[in-house]
């Protein structure tokens, strides 16, 4: 019965979903893999008769996530054929690197029940695997009703999520009804996702597969080759802001100011989570009286002496990090929520972030507790930060020492989580 009513209710919404749609796509946006977003999965990836599996993550930060659970599926099921997909295109980018050759890259269906039964039939996995808290109505539903075994990873219920819940708990209550197994980060997550309708038996902490990920090896060669290519002297200190977005880029800048008037020879290396928004935070740099160079045009155009560098390629954060003394990581000085502070600290370097870490609090609670991760909430206290991680050797290299304990202390989610998910299926647990 909730199935129909909820189909007769995007039913009505129909047109405002297709102009929304149509928005989307005249802005280039759900146009790439439009064919699998509909439900059509290329009968090239869809042959064979081994049992399959299928692991969904949104975008980039759950595909981190993510990869953990795909090598740990690997492993524990070796003659499964594994299906990944996102709804991002930055996203595939991330996951394509994870699968390689050991599995098949989809886009995630629309949410409509012709898109949803279409590519469930067509790739027909034994079991899926959603990653943090995607939850789709009608693919859950149709999931259930096929008959395949539907598990959560790395869960976690935002406060913003909690809050909606609290409007909509019928349709919370039928979503959670559909899925077999919550492996959530924390006792909060659980209890929350109880407290959306999920049966109490079917929760438990497996914590955050974040923490599972390969720590990345930056060699010094390899820093040495970066810092050339982007027109870094040898000894040029740099300080790195991540993943940002409207409204953080100019907070930044006047703290990277205030550096600067103390510390001229200081640089700057500024990651947009948005790749399309390059030309804005280029255009504010030169606002803020700076010389900007996009990372993509240096192959071309020769880099500037003391030019704010834009990074605007995907997957070289990571590196860019390994080049800093601390790394400001964005989506947590406006409502977003906060990104992967794990990034900078996975390659020894001290994290900031500001007050708005809603979607990773538990990590930044973590990191702040162990005195790896330092909370800023504006220019002057970003700028402070900075000039204390500057100038304080014995600090940097402390929380180098200490993150590695973090990461070693908080291992294990992703062997856990694919534990319950072998046991669902009726497979082994992996050793």
């Amino acid at each position: 019965m909730r199935l129909i009513l909820y189909n007769l209710l995007l039913l009505l919404l129909s047109p405002l979903l297709v102009i929304y749609l149509l928005v989307r796509l005249l802005a280039g946006k759900s146009r790439e893999g439009f064919a699998e977003r509909l439900g059509f999965v290329p009968r090239t990836k869809t042959g064979g008769a081994a049992p399959r599996g299928w692991l969904h993550a949104v975008s980039v930060g759950e595909s981190v996530a993510a990869k953990p659970v795909w090598d740990a599926l690997r492993a524990a099921l070796p003659d499964w054929a594994l299906y990944h997909s996102t709804i991002t295109g930055t996203g595939q980018a991330v996951a394509a690197k994870t699968v390689g050759d050991a599995g098949t890259m989809l886009y995630f269906p629309f949410d409509f029940l012709p898109c949803v039964w279409l590519a469930l039939t067509r790739v027909r996995p034994r079991v899926i695997v959603i990653v943090e808290t995607e939850l789709w109505p009608n693919f859950l539903a149709v999931a259930h009703l096929m008959g395949i075994r539907t598990v959560m990873v790395n869960g976690i219920i935002s406060d913003r999520t909690l809050r909606g819940a609290r409007r909509l708990g019928w349709l919370y209550r039928w979503m959670t009804g559909n899925i077999d197994r919550f492996c959530m980060q924390t006792h909060a997550d659980a209890e929350r996702i109880i407290a959306l309708g999920a049966d109490p038996e079917r929760v438990s902490v497996t914590g955050n597969t974040k923490f599972d990920q390969a720590l990345p090896e930056v060699s010094l060669g390899a820093q040495m080759t970066l810092r050339g290519e982007l027109g870094l002297t040898r000894d040029e200190p740099v300080l790195v802001a991540g993943s940002t977005h409207a409204g953080e880029e100019d907070i930044v800048l006047r703290a990277f100011r205030q550096v600067k008037s103390a510390y001229p020879r200081v640089r700057l290396i500024l990651a947009p989570r948005h790749l399309p928004r390059a030309q804005e935070v280029e255009d504010l740099v030169v606002a803020h009286g700076f010389v900007a160079a996009r990372r993509s045009r240096m192959a071309a155009v020769p880099t500037p002496p003391d030019a704010v560098i834009i990074l605007d390629t995907i997957g070289e954060l990571a590196r860019a990090y390994a080049l800093g003394l601390a790394g400001f990581v964005g989506g947590s000085l406006v409502p977003i929520g906060g990104h992967n502070v794990l990034e900078p600290l996975a390659l020894g370097k001290p994290a900031l972030f500001g007050p708005h870490m809603h979607k990773t609090r538990e990590i930044a609670a973590i990191v702040t507790e162990a005195g790896i991760g330092f909370p800023i909430s504006d220019a002057e206290s970003l700028a402070a930060q900075w000039m204390e991680l500057l100038t304080n050797a014995a600090l940097r290299q402390d929380v180098a020492e200490r993150a590695a304990a973090v990461f070693a202390a908080n291992r294990g989610a992703a062997q856990r989580s694919v534990a319950e998910i072998t046991h669902l299926v009726g497979v082994p647990n992996p050793k």
